[in-house]
């Protein structure tokens, strides 16, 4: 691996306030960084430096929002121990010692502990401390297995070997005189190429510093979201600080299409957590409004050119790289209706009639099909899962991730006849008849849902 792929966490860490800090990977390779300190002062001062960490009694503290998974190396890119906690992957060596004044302290037994089960990726990261006996089946929710522990800090869902997991942890003080914890609330996928679509944690740390079981924010802003990621996560951490006692909050995560949540929580007393976190209400937006013409395809304006639209939940992105034009961006407000931001120029409603969008100047685009019928949209083959057509001018893609498959390719031959190439498979000829189904060469039928 270059040493110029390889990064230290400064790279993939912003500062968002005093004491919180974004750490942003997607499966990056991190370097060790420091790891060798005069005395406890220098290895805190190090941390504000790096984390925006804040004193607090003696001892120092700060706040994480993760997302993404990553590995450490070296520079010369030999592989390194990977806590998966960004803290401790930041003050140890490649083999996870930590040197402080001359004292060598082997931070390795910490590192089953730090793993939640997305953070730290490839062999041995995260998800092997969670196949764990103690998980007991809860019953089937929305085609998913449920599993979860009795104790309320994890609950895990499962479509075949794809593993999606809520988790509260809360690891005290360990190590002697090092006196590192950590806790948090985390969502993950892993065994899976299906990404979650949404994920969105609330969280609350309950510390008992003026009164009993006061509530703090939970990795500095209580909330994050994410989007088509395998994992996120809100945390806190301290060397020599004081630790609240519990962490609860409520994980929610769009997957495989279909919605899940759960309020998951770790530690001791303050028992009156549920009370504070009400019916768990995903957000509105997660929701597509379904448009009386699906808007992802071609769109043409009467010209040879074309303007490229892409759909995500409510929002929508318009390539327009065909006009040589940047990029605009815009929502659907309703089944009929949408508003587009053009860059280089002003914002537009438009109005969907039939194939076409009537814009707000007077102009109008027409959707390019070059088939019986549009096939950009989602199929079924009678399963509760679906596969998601993308047809250009001639090339089509089709998106299998719900099926846990790798996406196919394609191609349009005529008007009714397409072909298909599966990597996992082989190549099938699609018939296609009116209304809305493809008649495939192997006896198979996918029928189109929604517009």
């Amino acid at each position: 691996m270059s040493p110029k792929n390889i990064l230290t966490m400064s790279q993939v860490r912003k500062i968002l306030v005093d004491g919180q800090a974004e750490i942003v990977t997607q499966d990056a390779v991190i370097q060790p960084g420091a790891h060798s300190f005069t005395n406890q002062d220098a290895l805190n001062a190090y941390l504000v430096e790096t984390f925006a960490a804040r004193t607090q009694l003696g001892g120092i503290a700060g706040s994480l929002s993760c997302k993404g998974k990553y590995t450490r190396r070296s520079v010369e890119g030999t592989p390194a121990v990977t806590f998966g906690n960004p803290v401790l992957d930041t003050i140890s060596s490649a083999n996870g010692t930590l040197v402080i004044g001359g004292r060598t302290i082997d931070l390795t037994p910490l590192h089953r502990s730090a793993n939640t089960p997305g953070r730290a990726s490839g062999a041995g990261g995260g998800a092997v401390a969670f196949d764990a006996p103690d998980l007991k089946f809860k019953g089937i929710v929305h085609d998913a297995e449920k599993w979860a522990l009795d104790d309320g800090s994890y609950v895990e869902y499962r479509i075949r070997s794809g593993r999606l997991g809520f988790q509260a942890w809360r690891n005290g003080p360990s190590i002697s005189d090092l006196g590192f914890w950590d806790m948090g609330v985390g969502i993950s996928v892993w065994n899976t190429a299906t990404n979650y679509e949404a994920a969105f944690i609330n969280a609350i740390n309950y510390m008992s510093v003026d009164a009993p079981c006061q509530q703090f924010l939970a990795g500095g802003t209580g909330r994050t979201v994410d989007f088509n990621g395998t994992h996120v996560d809100l945390s806190d951490y301290g060397l020599l600080a004081q630790q609240p006692e519990r962490v609860a909050g409520v994980c929610m995560a769009q997957w495989h299409h279909r919605q899940f949540g759960d309020l998951v929580t770790a530690g001791s007393g303050c028992l009156g957590y549920p009370n504070d976190f009400g019916t768990i209400t995903f957000p509105p937006d997660w929701t597509p409004i379904v448009t009386v013409t699906n808007l992802n395809g071609y769109w043409t304006d009467g010209s040879p050119r074309n303007a490229v639209i892409s759909v995500s939940r409510r929002s929508f992105s318009i390539d327009m790289s065909g006009f040589g034009r940047p990029t605009a961006n815009g929502t659907i407000d309703d089944s009929a209706d949408i508003t587009a931001i053009f860059p280089d120029d002003k914002i537009y409603t438009g109005q969907l009639v039939g194939n076409a969008i009537r814009w707000s100047n007077g102009s109008q685009w027409t959707k390019v099909v070059n088939t019986v019928f549009d096939l950009n949209g989602s199929w079924s083959d009678g399963s509760p899962w679906i596969a998601v057509i993308s047809e250009g001018p001639v090339a089509l893609t089709v998106d299998m991730s719900d099926f846990d498959r790798p996406n196919a390719q394609g191609k349009i031959i005529d008007s009714s006849t397409i072909t298909v190439t599966f990597p996992d498979d082989r190549a099938y000829t699609g018939n296609l008849i009116s209304p809305r189904t493809i008649r495939w060469s192997n006896g198979s039928t996918w029928t189109k849902k929604g517009v």
